[in-house]
């Protein structure tokens, strides 16, 4: 079995690390199969003003009619904001956006980003050379989320004549072709909303804006995307369909840390001088690769166990039925070896930090730990209250940051998460988030 497998790679920053591997699916384009998901499947649409809503009447944004269009089996949840972009420098960039975070804690399965209109701005074209690594820079930053999501880059939709704010066709041809390696280096899907959309005009009033019905084309062909099939009909209106939306999802593992969400935090959060962060830096650019081809083998190992397993578990042969046992505790097996590398390889890199700067590594890992937690909630707290965990965590993270024993770590988190529940949340929230 080889070791190299694909992967997305980033430019590497001296204080934060930017490669993340591709998410590879056998098809990325491929259709969303619901049986291999527990229901509701969690769609997240990450745009700008033309997801919002801005151009259609209320209630008829392309995420609102695609919910409206998906069974009860889906969840759609619109995380558009007006004027995002994927540049950093622009004023409304989708960065510093709290629906960009609260997509992120929403925990997708499915995420569909329609962002790049903005960046056709001149004063943002300026800078197109950067607009590729930061694309891939936002994709990864879902491809590493515990919910493993699908993700479907989106071409930005057909711009007619000349568009309002200085956003303009010519440069979306420039962006497509961006967008289309982007998502075939990163192992994502392509929707192209761009196709889609050309040539009709009458569909955007104001050269930018889909009407309802142009957010309905955006909505139809991402239903075809996500389900193979055509949407025949008519769109249901917002009093027809009434979903029951749940808030509470448990996340699987809350506040794990991957090889490189580890590094990320020690290199984002510590405040480490540059001269102390260099020698784990560097040590995680010349481990990272084999850290994770070594769990990628393991993985292929077990997916290849539990392959034969399933194969010998019902076979009428009595020899081989001793099989399925044989492969059963090699599964069990592989999978306690998969997590000893894992958390070695983790432990590993946090020992390299300094004592003086632990403190900020623990109440970041703790935070991390409660608002995965918080993760169905989160559009609902407040800035003071956020500021308010965020003292919590700070409070603990000198004790957390000194922890390298799993089950001391669960108790602490849970004790930090404990206590965010039952001084931070209003009673709403405490009925949403229960600790339990």
């Amino acid at each position: 079995m080889g070791l190299a497998h694909p992967k997305c790679v980033f430019v590497l920053f001296a204080t934060l690390a930017g490669a993340f591997p591709a998410a590879w699916a056998a098809d990325a384009n491929a259709p969303i199969h619901v049986a291999d998901y527990k229901p509701p499947i969690r769609v997240a649409c990450l745009g700008d003003s033309i997801t919002y809503g801005v151009g259609a009447k209320p209630g008829w944004s392309w995420p609102e009619q695609l919910d409206r269009m998906l069974s009860s089996d889906w969840d759609v949840r619109n995380f558009g904001h007006s004027g995002a972009s994927v540049a950093k420098e622009e004023k409304h960039t989708i960065w510093n956006q709290t629906e960009y975070k609260a997509a992120l804690l929403f925990h997708p399965d499915v995420v569909l980003i329609l962002l790049g209109t903005n960046d056709t701005k001149p004063q943002n074209w300026e800078r197109k050379g950067e607009f590729p690594k930061l694309y891939r820079e936002l994709v990864s930053s879902f491809q590493k989320l515990s919910s493993k999501p699908r993700i479907f880059c989106c071409t930005p939709p057909y711009v007619p004549k000349k568009g309002n704010f200085g956003i303009n066709e010519p440069a979306l041809k420039e962006q497509i072709p961006m967008i289309q390696s982007i998502a075939r280096e990163c192992g994502a899907g392509l929707l192209d909303i761009h196709a889609a959309t050309e040539g009709k005009d009458p569909l955007f009033p104001d050269n930018v804006h889909p009407n309802t019905e142009g957010a309905a084309l955006i909505a139809r062909t991402a239903y075809k995307a996500l389900t193979g099939k055509e949407w025949q009909g008519e769109v249901p209106g917002p009093l027809a369909v009434r979903k029951r939306k749940p808030m509470v999802r448990q996340v699987e593992n809350p506040g794990e840390l991957t090889y490189r969400d580890a590094f990320t935090l020690i290199a984002a959060e510590t405040g480490m001088p540059p001269e102390k962060l260099e020698p784990i830096r560097a040590r995680f650019e010349e481990t990272v690769f084999v850290v994770e081809n070594k769990l990628f083998d393991l993985e292929s190992q077990i997916e290849e166990y539990d392959q034969l397993r399933m194969r010998f578990k019902h076979t009428p042969d009595e020899d081989e039925k001793a099989l399925y046992g044989e492969y059963k505790g090699k599964v069990a097996e592989t999978r306690k070896e998969m997590a000893r590398y894992k958390m070695d390889a983790v432990y590993g890199l946090i020992a390299l930090i300094p004592q003086e700067h632990r403190g900020k590594f623990g109440a970041a890992w703790l935070g991390k730990y409660v608002f995965d937690r918080l993760a169905p909630i989160s559009a609902t707290l407040t800035p003071e209250q956020r500021k308010a965990i965020r003292a919590l965590c700070e409070r603990e993270g000198p004790a957390h940051g000194k922890i390298n024993n799993t089950p001391e770590r669960s108790i602490h988190e849970v004790e930090t998460y404990k206590a965010v529940y039952e001084t931070v949340l209003d009673p709403e929230q405490k009925k949403r988030a229960d600790p339990r």
